[in-house]
């Protein structure tokens, strides 16, 4: 995979820059999106029982992992939204990484798998809540992703382990260290799970930039408009120590590289 954006990083920073000021969601939008969310229910039905009958015959869940991109890519197509990227090349296939990436809409996890998937085969770090969801949370559970319990801390560190031994033996993981969605777009302090876990795991942090997709579905809006999301691969930092010390300035090193491709805010 070539990173995408040779072709096209300028156009895609001013088609982020443009969808900014997007327009509220129109009747076209909705119905888009509403067909976004029934080709990813349908096609979860469909890759339930794939999975299932490939367990056997396929343990790292390549097919899966195959699937998940053609997934991401038929929801973006259907809403309109293109993915461009750069320093794919940094990702060296087959290492595990703790991806720490930025977080501003629902758009963000398709696009991540678009980018990243076939690279380095990743499961998510996800709120509790979404694994109680019918088929959709008996998806994430059987394939791997990690559900985590933001609000209770002995249950998050429970999950964290979960995390890492996924890290050490199968996957990536990608964490959104801010642990929610920004409603402005502009990046939020960064927690320590993603860092903590990395260290236990002797993992490198792979930072990644998300640009445009708040613009485009923001947190609270249920239709999303066209237009283009930017993602930028940063090289990986090296696992960091386990003191304090040397977790906080991972973590702080982390967020200067993934704000470094966020459009500065306007000082005015």
């Amino acid at each position: 995979m070539r990173p995408l954006v040779q072709r096209g990083a300028r156009d895609a920073r001013d088609a982020c820059g443009a969808s900014a000021a997007a327009t509220p969601a129109g009747p076209v939008e909705v119905v888009r999106t509403a067909l976004a969310h029934v080709w990813a229910m349908l096609f979860l039905v469909v890759l339930l029982p794939i999975g299932l009958l490939c367990f056997p015959f396929d343990p790292r869940q390549r097919m899966h992992d195959r699937l998940s991109v053609v997934w991401a890519r038929g929801a973006l197509w259907l809403v309109g939204v293109r993915v461009v990227a750069e320093g794919v090349l940094h990702v060296r296939p087959g290492e595990r990484y703790v991806i720490a990436a930025n977080h501003q809409s629902t758009l963000d996890i398709l696009a991540l798998l678009v980018v990243l998937q076939g690279r380095t085969p990743m499961r998510f770090l996800a709120k509790r809540a979404l694994f109680r969801v019918p088929v959709l949370g008996w998806g994430m559970r059987l394939y791997g992703h990690t559900p985590v319990d933001r609000r209770r801390a002995r249950g998050a560190l429970t999950d964290l382990g979960e995390a890492r031994r996924n890290v050490m033996q199968r996957w990536s993981t990608v964490f959104f260290p801010e642990g929610t969605r920004s409603a402005t777009g502009r990046l939020l302090p960064f927690r320590l799970g993603a860092f903590r876990t990395a260290s236990a795991a002797g993992a490198r942090v792979l930072p990644v930039t998300l640009d445009g997709a708040g613009a485009l579905q923001p947190k609270g809006r249920y239709a999303a408009a066209p237009g283009v999301i930017r993602v930028v691969v940063h090289p990986p930092i090296d696992p960091p120590g386990g003191s304090p010390e040397e977790l906080r300035a991972s973590m702080e090193a982390c967020r200067a590289a993934v704000a470094s491709a966020l459009p500065q805010p306007d000082p005015g």
